[in-house]
């Protein structure tokens, strides 16, 4: 769907539908959309581009450094959003926004305000802005569901930008008389009742998205030059707000249960049968004349109703206002939306996410400051130290001044006044990458079948562990112990040959692999990635911890170390392998808490992607 008109209800009320998400759009296209919508907007609108890596004091302001140090006394700063008041704010890379900045964003577009209380300084300013969300991922990232409920429109940009300059040259005069129209715009309750239902149908569950595309059809309506809400508006409303958010499709109307009047039983032969009474005509007279004027009223009302539904079905038409907008809706979803949305939600995440972010001194994505001393590695933050230090600069010089003028030595006092407590250091954030650890039965007769699987799974994941900082890891258990074929890797051409010796035959010593996946467990975490254990097994535990066959003592040492295992808090999948499922590997899987899954016929592509989405869940169990 084009952006043109997106654009134009955006300028028409731009507080009230809040922004728009632009899915991958080009340098060009951005900056024009992001211009005509400046210039459409009232006075002299600002625009304030954000950065990726903004701070949370400087997106909502805090001590002006430079002003403070020069006065000896607190001077408080606007930040970037209260800067943006009755503009634009945009956000490149809005999928990868911090989790502090998207609390403040949401804040802002929810209330309108920026609250500010740091550092001394308590202030309120407004920041009624519109923002423009450069959704700019390759494919495993989307912008937070927090901030995209927040905005009416999500489009996709296909425009170039001297045509979004020409429609806010041509559209100027009557977005500005939209605007002042908007206030004067009505609507009728039917079409609030279709909204909601229509959002209901497609499996929208944010309250957000019918107010907002109320909104939207007032702006369209504006637009329009119409003080009533209309059809056209109604459906407008429908497509660019609701269809977007769309997670199903709405379940087909029940069929009509009745049977014709040619198939009704006939009455018995031995009732008598009654005489037929006129329905309500005895209290039709004993009605007053009033009541029954509005009676006759109400029934004409109906049958003009169902006459004009009997057209419209009779026409192949929609009969009812949700039907209406749920049409319009089902015409304006994207190809392949909904199959991308349920496959994204089936899999309770998405796939190819890199790792959880973790604080650290020395490396990494800055992040702020902390107080602290410049020591062990860790570097001193100048600005946020002078930053500290500034709000107790004239109490410190009075301080200073009263001490010399006790002694009889007259000392110089400093220009600024820095204390133990004002030194700040800096503060990172690195993605830690993922350790998928298989641990593989290689036992018995059918272990070149779950050989073969694991292969080919591991070599799929190889393949993307470079993007997503991945590292792949492979145990074989086998015979009365394990064997770490494969240490934690992203080389692929090493791995193919490890993979192609890999042995087996033998028994199944369950309770072994379990507790060697929890050593090479702890050493990921300790090396600073996030570990997975995916084991492969039909869950026939035959040989005990101490090296003794027998099934009794094998199972339950390996329930044993499966509740140690537990007791770790790593995320496991357990993938049953058997044709049709062992009780006693779904009880091993519950003590070792893992995710059970019965996959008699897996194949590498299928154990691939389980682990993929595995990958992106938080948490598995």
């Amino acid at each position: 769907m084009t952006a043109v008109l997106p654009l134009l209800l955006l300028a028409v009320d731009p507080t009230g539908l809040g922004g728009a998400v632009l899915d991958h759009p080009l340098h060009e296209s951005a900056r024009g959309f992001t211009d005509a919508l400046q210039c459409l907007l009232p006075g002299d609108a600002p625009v304030r581009r954000v950065p990726i890596g903004v701070t949370t004091d400087r997106l909502i302001g805090g001590v002006d450094l430079a002003a403070t140090l020069n006065s000896r006394r607190l001077v408080a700063e606007r930040g970037v959003l209260a800067g943006a008041d009755r503009g634009v704010a945009v956000f490149p890379m809005a999928e990868r926004l911090s989790t502090a900045v998207r609390v403040v964003l949401a804040d802002v577009l929810d209330t309108g305000t920026v609250q500010v209380a740091r550092d001394g300084i308590v202030a309120a300013h407004e920041a009624r802005i519109v923002a423009v969300l450069l959704d700019e991922s390759m494919d495993d990232e989307i912008v937070h569901p927090a901030l995209a409920d927040r905005v009416a429109f999500r489009v996709r940009v296909t425009e170039d930008a001297d045509a979004f300059r020409e429609v806010a040259r041509v559209e100027g005069t009557r977005v500005r008389e939209a605007a002042l129209r908007l206030s004067s715009v009505s609507v009728e309750e039917r079409w609030l009742e279709a909204l909601c239902q229509t959002a209901d149908a497609f499996g929208v569950d944010s309250l957000r998205a019918p107010l907002l595309a109320l909104r939207c059809a007032r702006a369209h309506a504006a637009l329009a030059g119409r003080l009533l809400v209309t059809e056209d508006d109604a459906e407008a409303a429908a497509a660019l707000v609701l269809a977007p958010r769309a997670t199903r499709m709405p379940a087909p109307p029940p069929e009509a249960d009745v049977a014709p009047e040619e198939m009704q039983p006939p009455p018995e032969s031995n009732t008598p049968a009654q005489p037929a009474e006129p329905p309500q005509q005895d209290e039709a007279q004993n009605t007053p004349p009033d009541k029954d004027g509005d009676e006759r009223t109400d029934e004409r009302d109906v049958e003009r109703d169902v006459e004009r539904d009997d057209d419209a079905a009779e026409a192949g038409l929609p009969s009812s206002e949700s039907d209406i907008l749920r049409a319009a809706v089902t015409a304006a979803l994207p190809p392949g939306l909904l199959a991308a949305l349920q496959a994204r939600l089936a899999g309770g995440a998405i796939s190819g996410r890199e790792g959880a972010e973790q604080s650290n001194m020395m490396r990494g994505r800055p992040r702020g400051a902390r107080a602290g001393m410049p020591r062990g590695g860790a570097r001193l933050h100048l600005l946020e130290t002078l930053r500290a230090a500034a709000p107790w600069q004239r109490v410190r010089a009075t301080a200073t001044t009263t001490a010399t003028t006790t002694t009889t030595t007259t000392t110089t006092p400093p220009r600024i006044a820095i204390r133990r407590e004002d030194f700040r250091v800096r503060r990172f954030v690195e993605k830690t990458g993922t350790t998928v650890i298989f641990v593989v039965d290689a036992s018995g007769s059918s272990a070149l079948n779950r050989l073969s699987e694991a292969k080919g799974a591991i070599e799929m994941l190889l393949a993307e562990s470079y993007a997503r900082r991945d590292r792949v890891s492979l145990v074989a258990f086998r015979g009365a112990g394990t064997e770490v074929l494969l240490a934690p890797t992203r080389a692929l051409a090493r791995a193919k040959g490890v993979l192609a010796a890999m042995p087996g035959g033998g028994g199944t010593p369950m309770a072994h692999a379990i507790e060697c996946a929890m050593e090479q467990a702890l050493l990921a975490r300790r090396a600073g990635s996030a570990p997975l254990v995916a084991m492969l097994t039909d869950g026939r535990a035959n040989i005990a911890r101490d090296g003794t066959p027998g099934r009794p003592g094998a199972e339950r040492d390996a329930i044993t170390a499966g509740r140690a295992f537990a007791a770790l808090g790593v995320p496991a999948l357990f993938v049953d392998t058997s044709t049709r499922g062992e009780p006693v590997a779904r009880r091993i899987a519950d003590a070792m808490r893992a995710r059970y899954i019965t996959l008699p016929a897996a194949d590498a592509r299928a154990l691939s992607g389980i682990v993929k989405l595995a990958i992106g869940a938080e948490p598995l169990a």
